[in-house]
């Protein structure tokens, strides 16, 4: 009886690894909850087989483990493609944090220290699939109406940090939870998932550079050009994924059964982002500089003496603006930390710049002192309140009044 058992174990799986390879192709290709359940009931029929026959089945179990192999890596792509897309279209814009989106953010957050029961249900075979398209809360959710008709902004918070962000931020998440959810679902390949995670990682981090600093959004998004609030809401972009890598790390250190070559790498894509962060913040003080020495070209060329009685220039008008403009960009889309970090910098190099085109101005008359001091009186008032200015308004005022009028000596 037992020699017959074992004979019709190992024909049942010879023809059933013959349908498996028959079928490889669009088995590889089936959606995520899909293939978990294909998976799910070739393991189950693989345990009770050996369970009956004392045989481990091994041709089966091979063609299997081929599949789950060539499934992460379709997957790998797929979910690197959409990432890639969504960034190439994205127009940098500040977009709702609905319910939905809050639904994935949670189970990746909840992740960190348990798994969260619907990554389980694939595995599930006795229940059935939702298959519609907001199936994980992804396309649920509507976006609600402020009292003044317009579409509200809600943002995504973790660890009680708010984060503003744009589309393809938040459907960074879709991947990470699918990868996440596979992890779960077939552990033993964890440290082949992971790899893959990390290359969507650094997928997004690559081209998200190459769109916003490298100002590739102006061919591939239609932008017109790249201004303060892109930079910003790529900066915020950035933090978002900072904050989250911690969370995926520990996820995969959990679910890891021994030192995982992965755990290091997440330390150095989480540096190489906040480099690049670091350069977003650079490149905005960067601009500001660019703005003040064109202005002080401007105040270069000024005859302040022959037009004394004129209140301000237009010069030191614009600056103002344009400062206060950066502020309140920033303001609206970083948090108070991150603003001081880029204005101290930027009023760091006004004071040198504008410290030295104030103290390299001549005038030959009171009046024309009296006109250069109500320039630097305009950019203490409009600036000053900014936090990061410091004394710099003080500074500039002090360089004009103590500036001496040049009285040209009479020729004999």
């Amino acid at each position: 009886m037992s020699s017959l058992l074992g004979q019709a174990v190992d024909v049942a799986q010879t023809q059933i690894t013959k349908i498996l390879k028959v079928r490889a192709e669009q088995s590889v290709r089936l959606p995520l909850q899909r293939f978990l359940r294909y998976f799910t009931l070739n393991r189950l029929f693989a345990d009770e087989c050996e369970a009956v026959s004392g045989r481990s089945g091994a041709p089966l179990k091979g063609v299997i483990n081929q599949q789950i192999g060539d499934f992460v890596h379709i997957l790998g792509e797929l979910e690197k493609q959409r990432i890639a897309q969504k960034l190439d279209s994205d127009l940098w814009e500040a977009k709702d944090f609905g319910e939905a989106d809050n639904a994935f953010l949670a189970r990746i957050l909840q992740a960190m220290t348990n798994d969260p029961t619907l990554w389980t249900k694939g595995n599930m075979v006795w229940e059935e699939i939702d298959e519609s398209p907001d199936a994980n809360g992804a396309l649920t959710g509507n976006n609600s109406v402020n009292g003044t008709g317009k579409e509200k902004i809600r943002n995504a918070i973790i660890d009680e940090q708010k984060y503003v962000l744009v589309e393809s931020a938040t459907s960074a998440l879709r991947g990470i939870d699918r990868f996440e959810n596979l992890i779960v679902s077939i552990p033993s390949i964890a440290s082949n998932v992971s790899s893959v995670l990390l290359d969507y990682l650094k997928l997004f981090h690559s081209r998200s550079c190459q769109l916003v600093l490298g100002a590739g959004a102006t061919r591939s998004a239609g932008l017109k050009n790249i201004t303060t609030k892109h930079l910003a809401l790529a900066s915020q972009a950035l933090s978002f994924i900072i904050a989250l890598i911690p969370y995926i790390r520990e996820f995969v250190r959990r679910h890891s059964a021994s030192s995982n070559p992965a755990l290091a790498e997440f330390d150095k894509v989480k540096r190489a982002y906040q480099d690049h962060q670091s350069g977003i913040h650079d490149k905005l003080v960067e601009i500001m500089g660019g703005r003040a020495s064109t202005h002080i070209n401007v105040m270069k060329k000024t005859d302040f003496d022959a037009v004394a009685d004129q209140q301000v220039s237009s010069y030191m008008e614009t600056l103002t603006k344009e400062t206060s403009t950066l502020h309140r960009v920033l303001s609206k889309h970083l948090p108070e930390t991150s603003v001081t970090m880029i204005m101290e910098p930027v009023f760091r190099s006004y004071r040198e710049q504008w410290g030295k085109a104030f103290g390299g101005v001549v005038v030959k008359t009171e009046a024309g002192k009296a006109r250069l001091l109500r320039d630097a009186q305009l950019f203490d008032t409009k600036l000053s309140k900014i936090d990061g200015s410091g004394d710099i308004g003080t500074y500039i005022c002090n360089i004009v009044r103590e500036k001496p009028v040049y009285v040209p000596t009479p020729a004999m």
